[in-house]
């Protein structure tokens, strides 16, 4: 999957690790364009198709509500790092909008239905089962969200 590393005179070097980076506008629209340069950055590097799939879906529900309710009626962007490291895949997304910790939300009552539930949050809640690690930050005027996901 990943170059050897290499020694040279005591040295270790290690191989640089693939990543991907995209910077997007405020505008839903834009999202698709994140979503098939993953699938194929995923594809090229052979990332396995379940957790190509988990990312896929995360990277989707986090980029949609960014670019849709994040920037109420101002410009401003939102940038997407994607690393893969020989043991998981890493993702940092990290957008202009407004101040919001969306693991702040509160765990949807999914034993309701779906007429009794509450409108909003069902979307991070999948997002922190698909995701091994799910953290968010706000730095330099951004919110700043990682997810981890272990390859093995």
């Amino acid at each position: 999957m990943h170059p050897p590393a290499k020694t040279r005179k005591g040295c270790h070097i290690v191989a640089a690790m693939p990543s991907l980076r995209m910077t997007i506008g405020p505008d839903p629209g834009q999202v698709a364009g994140v979503s098939q340069a993953f699938a194929d950055f995923a594809q090229a590097h052979k990332v396995p198709p379940a957790v190509r799939r988990s990312v896929s879906i995360a990277l989707d529900e986090l980029l949609n509500n960014a670019t849709a309710y994040g920037f109420p009626g101002r410009g401003g962007d939102v940038s997407v790092e994607v690393d893969l490291a020989p043991d998981r895949l890493s993702v940092t997304l990290s957008d202009s909008g407004k101040p919001f910790n969306p693991l702040e939300m509160a765990e949807p009552d999914t034993a309701l239905s779906v007429d009794e539930r509450q409108i909003g949050g069902l979307g991070i809640h999948l997002v922190r089962r698909m995701m091994d690690d799910v953290a968010y930050h706000r730095r330099d005027e951004r919110n700043v969200i990682t997810l981890t996901k272990r390859l093995a």
